[in-house]
């Protein structure tokens, strides 16, 4: 961003100079609201898509949907990541960068278990951990890094489940519904098998899916991009990555990433919307996919790949991918699905009074946003 895409956009908009901020993530988004309240926000902000709703529904977020450059973006733009944009059919960002996550698999393991190759079904990936599982050896066939609905949005939707209806108003009857619970349960037991590591239930002694796998501490997790460079750095190379495995549903990852948000109350707000519509230029959208942030554009996916072959999955899984709750009460409802599947764990309530306790919090949540 700094030293190739600033520049750019600097050459080619004389007049305009960009000052680049960085700020810890656990302080951004408090930051830009209170800067926002203070009259001297930032003028762009690289937001998480998690923040839009909110940011929109506080009147802090220009409605670029009105822009005369936004319409040409909205039809280059994979439909997830537009989609954590819009809320009530006003677009409060552009879509900046995104991600997903796909199943990474330990050659190594799978090859000593006898498994030729990862599995392509939910009953696969069952099974397979199951066999990939070694006491002894400290050794989990599987790793789920977290109780958040970022790492079990893959497992909910691809068995059928949801948490939400389509437009965010209800949780009760979704995230509840006897497919999540069955959902729900299937991890559940295998966590009581002792078939799923430490990360799944957290604490200070919990080792994560990045940590483990190339320790052989976890046969299976589902990560990011942004591993590869990671295992690259620590010279481990005996692993494969391939699409979630199917459910009922289908193949149904997570998206992730940033949008562009324009600050209503910024003091350069027209060139600030021209230097959002540049981050979604060819140019800038595959600068940044070199350093791991992928393209937003359907038209750039395969010189990205061309670029990043181990993009290629990921690039596949985006097409499936779904979006988290697009709505301000996002985080509170996170906060309760999480809070609840962790007294789920622990075995202090069962899955189904559980998820009916996280569905009517989550009903509040959604109603105050």
């Amino acid at each position: 961003m700094a030293n190739i895409i600033i520049p750019r956009f600097e050459k080619l908009n004389p007049g305009i100079k960009v000052k680049s901020t960085y700020v810890l993530y656990a302080d951004l988004l408090p930051k830009f609201i209170a800067t926002s309240a203070a009259g001297d926000p930032p003028d762009v902000l690289r937001s998480d898509i998690a923040w839009v709703a909110q940011l929109g529904q506080q009147g802090l977020a220009v409605n670029v949907g009105k822009l005369k450059a936004f319409p040409a973006i909205k039809k280059a733009s994979l439909p997830g990541p537009l989609a954590t944009t819009e809320v009530n059919g006003k677009y409060w960002a552009f879509p900046d960068d995104t991600n997903t996550q796909a199943l990474y698999w330990n050659k190594a393991l799978f090859a000593a278990a006898g498994i030729s190759g990862p599995p392509t079904t939910i009953d696969q990936l069952i099974s397979d951990a199951q066999t990939l599982t070694v006491p002894s050896k400290q050794q989990f066939g599987l790793g789920v890094d977290g109780t958040d609905i970022w790492n079990m949005a893959p497992y909910i939707w691809s068995m059928g489940g949801s948490f939400t209806n389509s437009n965010y108003t209800t949780a009760s009857g979704y995230m509840d519904s006897p497919a999540t619970i069955t959902a729900v349960t299937t991890l559940v037991n295998l966590l009581k098998a002792g078939d799923i590591g430490s990360d799944f239930q957290g604490g200070a002694s919990a080792v994560s899916g990045e940590t483990g796998f190339p320790k052989n501490e976890y046969a299976m997790y589902i990560d990011g991009p942004w591993a590869v460079p990671t295992y690259q750095g620590e010279s481990f190379s005996a692993y494969g990555i391939a699409p979630f495995p199917s459910g009922s549903a289908g193949s149904v990852s997570t998206v992730g990433g940033e949008d562009t948000v324009v600050a209503s109350a910024g003091h350069h707000i027209t060139d600030a919307e021209k230097f959002a519509e540049f981050l979604d230029t060819p140019f800038a959208q595959l600068e940044m996919a070199r350093q791991g942030d992928m393209s937003v554009m359907k038209t750039d996916a395969a010189q990205e790949v061309k670029n990043t072959p181990y993009y290629s999955v990921f690039t596949k899984q985006l097409l499936t991918a779904k979006i988290r709750a697009n709505s301000p009460g996002y985080s509170q409802l996170d906060s309760d699905w999480s809070n609840e599947l962790g007294q789920i764990l622990a075995g202090d309530v069962t899955v189904t009074a559980g998820l009916q306790a996280a569905a009517q919090q989550a009903n509040t949540a959604l109603a105050g946003s």
